[in-house]
């Protein structure tokens, strides 16, 4: 076991009130030149969170090729010239 005091180990303790705009006086301007800010602080963090962002887009906007592409797989049997394959047999 670890010989720190149980004092300097910092434990949870209940949760600060969030702010309203009104009660902050912040515009959003202001709000987000302080993201920016923390931005410029850590840059390594905010390309992490970018990147992340990014492909969150990139997957859902590929849902609906994906939706598209998985049903037009399970339609194969059809197109092999399977029973019912829409041709009209003359004869």
């Amino acid at each position: 076991m670890s010989n720190i005091p149980n004092s300097a180990i910092p434990h949870a303790g209940p949760a600060a009130e969030t702010e309203t705009e009104a009660e902050t006086g912040r515009s959003f301007s202001e709000r987000v030149a302080g993201l920016a800010e923390l931005a410029r602080d850590n840059p390594k963090t905010a390309i992490a969170a970018g990147a992340a962002v990014a492909a969150g887009v990139v997957a859902a906007a590929a849902i609906p090729f994906a939706r598209r592409r998985g049903a037009s797989t399970t339609d194969s049997p059809r197109k092999s010239g399977g029973k019912g394959d829409g041709k009209a047999k003359s004869g």
